[in-house]
């Protein structure tokens, strides 16, 4: 049957207010699951003859934690940005903007980043994101680097000694996080294969507590959200304790590749070469370098 011009905005009017209203009902961010004790854990399939390769990378762990500093070599200026343990994905736009930070009173705009890991990549698109024309320097390129053997779980563990830690550290080691933190939050995506995921910390012996102030990891733990201490009805497992927090899963498998392609995108330039020490800096063009 014919309908009006007036009926036609009036129910379509009405049809998207209920679609809005729909809309603005549904959760943005971070998605809870169904509590695992509603439908059961799959018991995990593990033996020896499913083991399809094993392999190892090494961690350059420091006790006194990852280090990030300028040095003067003759008429350059080298930027260390290394050392980050156990939290080389975690960390690193932390500690890249911890770098460019320490290189923003200089006055050149032309920037060489050694190493093409995680954290000399992410220190490459920072200074891009700034305004610097960046060449990477490499013997290895991805997928023939450390980082595409590191686990992406967001979670900055064997960083430091606690033994070690200064007051200046713990206060870097904050702002790293934060800022690495908020950074990954940007970029959850297929795209660059980084994905929310919940969290279970178990024991039997007593529930998580809050790192004390102290503690470097005081500055990291409140930023876990929607963390929680789960009631005994809602823990599926046969522990006594069970805290749930969610954090971000990064797979280097994706990641790597993609920031690659955005660091190309932008103009950047990669040449491929070793050097076997530190006079041999010297032959580069640009005086601002990024040791990663």
């Amino acid at each position: 049957m014919p309908i009006s011009r007036r009926e036609l905005l009036r129910v379509s009017s009405l049809a998207l207010g209920a679609g809005l209203t729909g809309c603005a009902t549904r959760r943005a961010g971070i998605i809870t699951p169904p509590s695992p004790r509603r439908f059961g854990l799959a018991r995990v399939l593990i033996s020896p003859d499913r083991v399809i390769r094993t392999i190892v990378g090494l961690r350059p762990f420091r006790p006194s934690g990852f280090v990030v500093r300028a040095e003067k070599l003759d008429a350059k200026t080298v930027i260390h940005n290394y050392g980050h343990g156990g939290a080389g994905i975690t960390l690193c736009w932390g500690t890249a903007h911890l770098a460019v930070q320490a290189a923003a009173d200089l006055p050149t705009r032309e920037a060489a980043v050694l190493g093409a890991g995680i954290v000399g990549l992410a220190s490459a698109r920072l200074l891009q994101q700034r305004g610097y024309t960046v060449t990477i320097y490499t013997k290895a390129m991805p997928p023939d680097t450390t980082s595409n053997i590191g686990g992406g779980y967001w979670d900055p563990v064997s960083v430091y000694d606690s033994a070690r830690v200064t007051p200046e550290f713990r206060q870097q080691f904050g702002e790293a996080a934060r800022f690495a933190f908020r950074y990954y939050q940007s970029l959850t995506s297929d795209v660059y294969g980084v994905r929310w995921l919940p969290v279970y910390k178990l024991s039997n012996d007593a529930p998580h507590r809050t790192p004390p102030p102290e503690s470097p990891f005081s500055a990291v733990d409140p930023l876990f959200p929607e963390a929680l201490q789960l009631p005994r009805e809602e823990n599926p497992f046969d522990v006594a304790y069970a805290y749930r927090h969610y954090s971000m899963l990064i797979e280097p498998a994706i990641f790597l590749p993609a920031l690659l392609r955005d660091f190309h995108i932008a103009g950047g330039r990669i040449v491929v070469r070793e050097f076997a020490e530190a006079r041999d800096l010297q032959s580069l063009r640009e005086t601002l370098l990024f040791n990663c």
